[in-house]
């Protein structure tokens, strides 16, 4: 069994870059009217299929509104939710033609968000909200020393593309594995390192269990053992789209982690920071619901817990 998806992956592979590569050549060209018709077609459409990520986002919202929501609220939620996420991955692909004058029309940003431009070493926070992509780009292009994290995808080719397209406006991308040492020289550079903070991440991979949404799940520790131990500001940032094509980038708070001090349990300190990060982050998603990933697994049981009512069973 394990043999056969090998081989369809390999088979599948082949095709799956030529499609990548078509996209490259045709979004840019596209009007930006067509990027947004094409994101909310796919959002609307995607509901009348029995998709994987339609069952999982459900399950998600569910889990975190219970009957706060309607069926009617749950399923624009969703539908959006979908269109936002395919409007992000298009994208990708359009602004890297005409970047710097495309960025400059159609990305506002907020006087708060500015702070992220200034030479001092800084850990940016954001979530897969919106346009999370667009932040690390526009930083970038106004002058931002930024390095941001990035899980490898398994076809090297797709990979290389999104990681070309990513850097097009002068960041970095960093491997997930073994990444802390190169995050550590950056910051010492007065460099900033950027992490999308709501993913579920294992216990054994560095996760701590702490609220997220109502429901008990492993985060990262990372970007809070990372802002404790060196003193640097933890800025929390975000993107939501606006009407016409445009997106608006904003930072509602920043957090300043407590002095370091060898006599307190660092372990508690981590997890209170990065609950006060993920506090924040809730927030937002709240704010925010219909611009969110809800279809990813995010709340993952582990055997021999116990777990709330509500917990989502995938």
């Amino acid at each position: 069994m394990i043999k056969l998806k090998k081989i369809r992956r390999k088979i599948r592979r082949p095709f799956e870059t030529m499609g990548f590569l078509f996209l490259q050549l045709l979004i840019p060209l596209l009007p930006r009217s067509a990027v947004i018709g094409i994101s909310k077609l796919a959002g609307q459409v995607a509901w009348f299929f029995p998709l994987y990520e339609k069952r999982i986002g459900l399950k998600n919202i569910d889990a975190v509104f219970g009957d706060t929501k309607t069926a009617a609220e749950k399923r624009f939620i969703l539908t959006t939710s979908l269109s936002s996420f395919c409007q992000t991955m298009l994208d990708l692909f359009w602004f890297s033609k005409n970047t710097e004058a495309r960025i400059k029309k159609y990305v506002e940003i907020d006087p708060e968000f500015s702070a992220l431009f200034q030479d001092k070493a800084c850990i940016c926070i954001s979530a897969h909200l919106g346009n999370w992509e667009i932040i690390a780009q526009t930083a970038a292009l106004y002058g931002t020393d930024l390095a941001s994290i990035a899980a490898s995808i398994k076809n090297k080719s797709i990979d290389q593309i999104l990681i070309q397209q990513r850097e097009k406006t002068g960041q970095t991308i960093i491997p997930q594995k073994g990444a802390l040492r190169t995050l550590i020289a950056r910051l010492r550079k007065k460099g900033t390192v950027g992490f999308v903070l709501d993913q579920n991440t294992s216990e054994k991979e560095g996760g701590i269990i702490i609220n997220f949404m109502g429901l008990p799940t492993p985060i990262s520790s990372a970007p809070a053992a990372l802002a404790y131990r060196a003193g640097i500001e933890l800025f929390l940032g975000f993107c939501v789209p606006l009407p016409k094509g445009k997106y608006r980038l904003y930072s509602p708070k920043t957090i300043l982690p407590p002095a370091y001090n060898k006599e307190r349990d660092a372990t508690r300190v981590t997890k209170e920071l990065t609950q006060q990060i993920i506090d924040c982050v809730s927030d937002e998603i709240r704010n925010h619901p219909e611009y969110w990933i809800w279809s990813y697994k995010h709340w993952r049981r582990t055997s021999g817990k116990n777990y709330p009512p509500n917990y989502p069973n995938y």
